[in-house]
């Protein structure tokens, strides 16, 4: 009796390591036959982690130390989370939480990750300094981290935009974001502006004018700068060209006007690459793969959680509603295929109409240049010469607006080659009045360079802020009154070079007016309020309703070109003049503020000569070839790193297929199906069978099925002959009893 209860217990002991070992290798012929694993080559990732992958797949549920270990030996190679430190310490705990394992798993591994940290730093305390240095760091970033959501709670005109956003959609928005953002930048120009050229000139004022001394100003004064304006600290030629005094220190005024000048053109153009590049980046280049999930990422996270009312919601909704409109107007374009002959004449024609418009400008700015050298004796001629370049960058836009329907563009390709038609206006003019005014003549040519970007200013706001709202209004009107007829629409592209226009008068303009900055940002300021109106009760939406994600990036690139260009033309015309006025009379050319003001070159030979080896055109060209190798680096980096999200996309991909494969699996097992026979799905002609026959070899290819000892319960399984009988095809457990024994190699 006791011999047959030990051979009873026995049995059962046999038939649950015969059951373990059958479920092991099922599942490692399951994990074999994933796509991931199907492919014809073995990724990076693949080929380092397989033998663990195997460690985890041959665990028992049971095993959950093999597994810790085996994610606390993934978790060492990372050096930042092994320090002993607090911030290391918070970097464990959050890649504990992040990791996709039950509570005991995760116990388990920060028990042996604590114990591995302490076996490293061999229980060494953590010092007083490091101590002080970790809480004013964490302080630091809380504090950080405050202010920014303090800023983002305070951001300008955030339900206003929102509001407009809701009507007319994203590309709206971004025009009224792009006029924002221009606004807080000449709100920080004009108020660096102000505190270190124009105030200390007040104070000097206030100390040597007589009180008694009076201006008469009138209207054409005030419209053309001359006048009372004239010798006004709105100009360059009144600002004082020696040291300012006031409560026993001294102010040089030169030096202040010439690096207060340098170091916000700079800055700011700094800050201009670098929000291009941020936006280049943010809208080309990383969805340069494609963009996945759209519609659910639209669906599922672009609702706003902090609405509270029922008008706000209805907007957001409307607004999430047009965004669906501009993606799927993208998708559903008809794609026709085009003959040869008929991309040749499209091309020809785009061609021809683009020449067209380049001879256009030409000649545009010829005339301009004729009529700034006129002559004549009439009173405000100045006020007609700049009421007329006014006209010609306000009417030309409309003119490239109409051109460009006589050529085959897409509609956002249009919008971007009248945008840059219209930028090469505007650069193109102001460069042309700076050298004019340059080469004038004139005792002090850079006050009249001041009076004529003030009077563009003035004079466009007069339309901007006037005209063009007055006769959008009254088209909305006759549309209410008349609905046949074509509505008001909001252009996006013409508003946008308004603002494009005005702010590079204010590149060209703020060197010989600082106070231009104050009246561009006021008139920025008008303008938002003025164009929201229209856009809200006078135009209406768009009937193509397009996408404009990438819209303020090449807002973003006009506004620094433009800059750029500025840079460059100043730079070869105003610094190496010699000035007759303003700060810099007592010099002989205005770079000589730095020269013999600050270095004082004449006192020291060695220096100058270091100045003139530096500017040689060797040692420039030996900078320019270092800077082109810095940018093939560059490029080639970004090459490699492209391809390798290429290879990380597919990945996903492979990891996705895996999933559903294990689904689908798991789903046969629980409905009873336990015959997998991945070979029924594939055609034997297929690669992926013909690799699973030819090159692969499975990890139980050494173990074949010996039918002797069979359970009492269970019936033998007939096979499929098959050609190769150690690959994962051949196997089937659908009642099997078989025990896996090593096979004899011979």
């Amino acid at each position: 009796m006791e011999d047959q209860i030990e051979e009873m217990e026995l049995k059962a002991v046999n038939m649950r390591r015969t059951f373990t070992l059958r479920n092991n290798v099922a599942r490692q012929v399951a994990v074999n036959f994933m796509p991931s694993r199907q492919i014809p080559y073995g990724t990076l990732r693949l080929r380092r982690t397989a033998s663990e992958s195997n460690v985890l797949l041959e665990a028992a549920g049971d095993e959950v130390d093999k597994q810790a270990e085996i994610i606390v030996r993934e978790m060492e190679q990372q050096q930042k989370l092994m320090e002993d430190n607090p911030l290391s310490e918070e970097l464990r705990r959050e890649a504990l939480r992040d990791l996709p394992q039950g509570l005991t798993m995760k116990r388990n591994v920060r028990a042996k990750l604590s114990a591995s940290v302490s076996l490293r730093s061999k229980h060494r305390p953590i010092s007083m300094r490091k101590r002080l240095k970790y809480r004013i760091s964490f302080a630091w970033k809380k504090g950080r981290d405050r202010i920014s959501e303090l800023v983002f709670s305070l951001e300008l005109w955030y339900e206003a935009i929102r509001h407009v956003e809701g009507h007319f959609g994203s590309a709206v928005g971004s025009y009224f974001q792009f006029l924002r953002w221009l606004f807080a930048l000449d709100l920080v120009l004009c108020t660096l502006l102000l505190c270190l050229v124009v105030a200390p000139q007040i104070v000097h004022d206030g100390r040597t004018r007589n009180p008694n001394e009076t201006t008469s100003l009138s209207v054409l004064d005030f419209v053309s700068g001359k006048g009372g304006l004239e010798n006004s600290l709105l100009f360059y030629g009144y600002y004082h060209s020696g040291d300012i005094a006031a409560s026993g220190l001294t102010y040089n005024m030169p030096f202040a006007y010439f690096f207060t000048m340098l170091c916000l053109y700079f800055l700011f153009f700094a800050v201009l690459c670098y929000r291009t590049a941020y936006s280049y980046r943010r809208n080309f280049i990383e969805i340069s793969g494609g963009l996945s999930n759209v519609y659910a990422t639209k669906v599922f996270c672009g609702w706003d959680f902090g609405i509270v009312s029922q008008t706000a919601a209805a907007l957001n909704a409307s607004s999430i509603y047009n965004e669906f409109k501009e993606l799927l107007g993208e998708q559903n374009k008809k794609r026709v295929t085009k003959s040869f002959l008929t991309k040749l004449w499209q091309c020809s024609a785009n061609v021809a109409v683009t020449a067209l418009v380049l001879g256009f400008i030409l000649g545009l700015e010829y005339g301009l240049w004729l009529l700034l050298g006129l002559k004549t004796e009439m009173q405000y001629w100045e006020v007609y010469v700049s009421l007329t370049v006014t006209l010609i960058v306000a009417v030309c836009p409309l003119i490239f607006n109409l051109v460009v329907r006589l050529e085959y563009y897409k509609p956002r390709t249009a919008f971007y080659v009248t945008l840059a038609r219209t930028g090469l206006l505007d650069v193109g003019t102001l460069t042309l009045i700076l050298l004019y005014w340059a080469r004038s003549g004139e005792d002090c040519w850079e006050t009249s360079m001041g009076q004529e970007a003030y009077r563009l200013v003035i004079l466009d706001a007069s339309i901007s802020l006037f005209l063009l709202p007055l006769v959008e209004f009254a088209r909305g009107l006759v549309y209410k009154l008349n609905p046949n007829t074509s509505p008001p629409e909001f252009s996006i592209a013409y508003n946008s070079l308004t603002l494009i226009y005005n702010q590079a008068v204010l590149w060209y303009g703020m060197l010989f007016s600082p106070l231009l900055a104050v009246a561009v940002t006021l008139k920025f300021l008008l303008l938002f309020y003025v164009k929201r109106e229209c856009a809200l009760r006078a135009c209406q939406p768009a009937r193509k309703v397009w996408r404009a994600a990438q819209t303020q990036t090449v807002l973003y690139m006009l506004v620094t070109l433009s800059l750029f260009i500025n840079l460059f033309v100043v730079g070869s015309q105003f610094m190496s003049a010699s000035s007759r006025c303003g700060p810099f009379v007592d010099y002989d050319t205005v770079y000589s503020v730095v020269g013999e003001g600050v270095l004082q070159l004449s006192r020291r030979p060695g220096l100058q000569a270091t100045l003139a080896f530096a500017t040689r055109p060797g040692v420039i060209a030996f900078l320019l070839l270092a800077l082109c190798v810095c940018v093939h680096y560059t490029r080639a980096r970004a090459r490699a790193q492209r391809a390798m999200v290429g290879v990380l996309r597919r990945m996903l991909v492979l990891q996705a297929r895996d999933k559903d494969f294990l689904l689908a699996a798991i789903d046969k097992v629980s409905n009873g199906e336990w015959l997998y026979s991945p070979k029924g799905e594939q055609s034997g002609d297929s690669h992926t069978w013909r690799y699973l026959q030819e090159v692969r070899k499975p990890s139980n290819a050494g173990y074949h099925l010996e039918p002797r000892r069979l359970h009492p319960f269970q019936q033998p399984q007939r096979h499929r002959p098959s050609g190769d009988g150690d690959t994962d095809s051949s196997f089937s457990w659908q009642g099997s009893g078989e025990e896996l024994q090593p096979s004899r190699w011979s």
